[in-house]
């Protein structure tokens, strides 16, 4: 006997598609290394016009000049400039070639041409809705770690605390599923039990010792 596979529809092709990560614009160091890079330009290109006209060279530049002509290779100043020029090198290709945004979490697409993202932030309040939800639990911390990981912290003030985490488990499962990220974070859950408040039962009964007396009344 066989069966008749299902077509696949474009909601399936969509959701079967593993949404990658959306790429940071990094308008900020892109706006500080044209900004930098402008200004020494502008400065060399300044200069250079200048001296074409029969103006002497800056003296920012001919102290940058004499200074780098009097001081050897293996100078404590060239050798910390170097490495700091190789640190920010590095830098700036290690956000050129990596996509960034790691506070947006990437959403599984409801369309081949739609990509939405969930930001770190939400999804961490829309688990501690869901963990607040739950009967026992009277305060929750929650933090999304990286994309894969969601650790929350519930206070349980009533109840059986088993019963509880096995209700606060299976909220938090169905919370995760309904934030329709590509990728469910692992939620790691830990529970405190609420400190339960001491009655003080002395000057509060009637026949308690040194209790006040209420005044006889003929």
């Amino acid at each position: 006997m066989s069966t008749a596979s299902e077509p696949e529809s474009p909601e399936n092709r969509a959701r079967a598609r593993t949404p990658h990560r959306a790429w940071s614009a990094r308008r900020g160091p892109a706006a500080v290394l044209a900004l930098l890079g402008s200004a020494a330009c502008g400065m060399l290109l300044y200069d250079q016009v200048a001296m074409g006209y029969g103006h002497p060279a800056a003296p920012w530049r001919t102290h940058t000049k004499d200074w780098l002509a009097d001081t050897p290779g293996t100078s404590g100043w060239v050798i910390g400039a170097a490495a700091i020029l190789a640190v920010l090198g590095v830098y700036l290709m290690v956000i050129a070639l990596t996509p960034g945004g790691r506070r947006r979490l990437p959403m599984a697409p409801p369309a081949p041409s739609v990509r939405a993202v969930l930001d770190r932030a939400s999804a961490a309040a829309l688990l501690r809705e869901a963990a607040l939800r739950t009967p026992g639990v009277t305060a929750a911390r929650v933090r999304v770690r990286g994309r894969r990981r969601a650790r929350v912290r519930a206070t349980v003030a009533y109840g059986d605390v088993t019963a509880v985490r096995a209700a606060l488990h299976e909220e938090l499962l169905a919370a995760t599923d309904r934030l329709g990220l590509a990728h469910p974070p692992r939620v790691r859950l830990r529970l405190t039990a609420a400190p339960t408040p001491a009655l003080a039962l002395h000057g509060n009964e009637p026949d308690a010792p040194g209790a006040p007396t209420q005044p006889e009344t003929r």
